[in-house]
């Protein structure tokens, strides 16, 4: 009797063992993207209340004189909303390199190496964030403004190259490698897919800011991108 042969793979990157874990790259991509949006919304209270002005930014490098005028809660609920949403984040990117690593190894590796590094580094850089404007206001009460900016300032020696390091993994190395995974088909999404990145997502929202109106975070949209990446490629799509 002749024994009937199992069904090729319905999604051409993945393994026959690995078939019926396809809804679980769906899952886990609709809590990327919930993720995702929680720490994009962790850039909200980093910017200054009231009507929005032109010269607007949020706070990085720089110090502000109204970080001394809001609640301190207002930096804290930053904190916790960068730390709750982050991982589902890094979770996303995670899948993503196990997809590319069926069909290119290294490229995976590179990804999985990008993601791992931008885990602490991007934690860090927000801590930094929202550490700034905490210092600051108590400073701001038991010393002149100048010598204040001095001691804020000093933080930048050591947090330069953590941050520097940050922009390079979260905006462009994880952009990057997923690029040309999907211009050399090692992931099987269509070319349109190249727009889901957290370039465009800067490229989208910064327009937008520049006309006035509030944006959430463009890193924290940009990974909610990937995470509708994750879940086209999930799907076989």
């Amino acid at each position: 009797m002749q024994i009937a042969r199992k069904s090729e793979p319905a999604h051409p990157m993945v393994p026959k063992e690995e078939n019926s874990t396809m809804n679980t790259y769906i899952a886990w991509g609709i809590f990327g993207i919930a993720s995702a949006l929680v720490a994009a919304l962790a850039d909200v209270p980093l910017v200054k209340p009231g009507k929005p002005q032109k010269n607007e930014r949020l706070s990085g490098n720089e110090v502000c004189p109204w970080w001394a005028d809001v609640p301190a809660k207002r930096f804290t609920l930053s904190f916790w909303l960068s730390f709750l949403g982050q991982p589902g984040t890094y979770i996303t990117m995670w899948l993503l390199a196990e997809l590319i690593s069926c069909q290119n190894a290294a490229l995976a590796l590179a990804l999985k190496i990008n993601t791992f590094i931008g885990c602490y580094t991007g934690l860090l850089c927000h801590v930094v964030y929202c550490i700034k404007p905490l210092l600051y206001q108590k400073l701001s009460k038991k010393m002149p403004d100048k010598e204040s900016l001095d001691v804020i300032n000093a933080i930048g020696s050591v947090t330069r190259v953590p941050l520097l390091i940050g922009f390079l993994t979260l905006w462009l190395g994880g952009t990057i490698i997923v690029s040309i995974a999907i211009l050399t088909n090692s992931l099987a999404v269509p070319r349109p897919c190249l727009l889901l990145n957290p370039v465009v997502s800067i490229l989208v929202l910064m327009p937008l800011k520049k006309c006035g109106l509030r944006i959430i975070g463009p890193l924290g949209l940009g990974f909610a991108l990937f995470s509708v990446l994750l879940i086209i490629a999930g799907a076989g799509l």
